[in-house]
């Protein structure tokens, strides 16, 4: 997943907020309940209003895959400032007209849940979309091409360098699109490999590790040679 620089459902919805806010004339900050800041650190020298976000909500699931997801994004807003009551900042949200303003009581619980004290306060809610995605597809510029290789079966058989047949031997070929075992006097075959080009067969077993070239496939058996002492 590739990060991008866009902003999120939360920014938009908190610069929503904030630019609604700039009629009602303090200064606002998007600020947690429970932070030691602002008027109460001397920050800001007048009235103060700060809002959070607090839930995040859906408005309605998507109908459709690739459709939009709409979500309610939940602001707690809450007012300090020396000669200045909460409830006089907090009058001025009202008399402005912002439009987010949700008619519901704050949650007696959602303070301590905040790690925040209890103080008049007012919620908000800003609907945004969270759009998804759609997955990327190549383009088809040309008609498709079918290309066909001819197979056949190729016999042969492992053995040492005295003749002698190894049994249990695995033969493969490098891509592994076709492997089989010797039987006792050697012999194997693969029963559908590329016919019209040279092969690399891996040969495996007793402790051995090998690879053989083989041209073209013909009728003819292959015979692969391993170094090894057979008792």
């Amino acid at each position: 997943m590739r990060y991008t620089q866009e902003p999120g459902p939360l920014a938009r919805a908190s610069a929503l907020l904030l630019a609604s806010l700039a009629e009602v004339d303090v200064a606002v900050q998007v600020e947690h309940p429970g932070a030691v800041q602002g008027v109460q650190a001397g920050a800001y020298g007048g009235p103060w209003l700060a809002v959070w976000p607090y839930a995040v909500l859906p408005e309605s699931l998507p109908a459709r895959a690739g459709d939009p997801l709409r979500l309610r994004v939940r602001f707690l807003l809450h007012a300090d400032g020396p000669g200045t009551t909460p409830v006089e900042v907090l009058d001025r949200v009202l008399t402005a007209g912002v439009p987010y303003l949700l008619a519901e009581a704050v949650p007696d619980t959602l303070w301590p849940a905040l790690g925040a004290r209890l103080r008049m306060a007012l919620l908000c809610e800003v609907p945004v979309q969270l759009a998804t995605a759609a997955p990327y597809v190549p383009r088809v510029t040309q008609p498709p091409r079918l290309e066909t290789t001819a197979l056949r079966p190729l016999n042969g058989r492992v053995v040492t360098v005295d003749g002698v047949p190894l049994a249990r031997m695995r033969v493969a070929v490098a891509d592994q699109t076709a492997a089989a075992y010797t039987d006792n006097n050697g012999h194997f075959t693969l029963p559908a490999v590329a016919a019209d080009r040279p092969l690399r067969l891996l040969v495996t077993g007793r402790g051995l590790q090998l690879s053989a070239e083989v041209a073209a496939v013909s009728a003819d058996p292959v015979v692969i040679t391993c170094e090894i002492l057979e008792v």
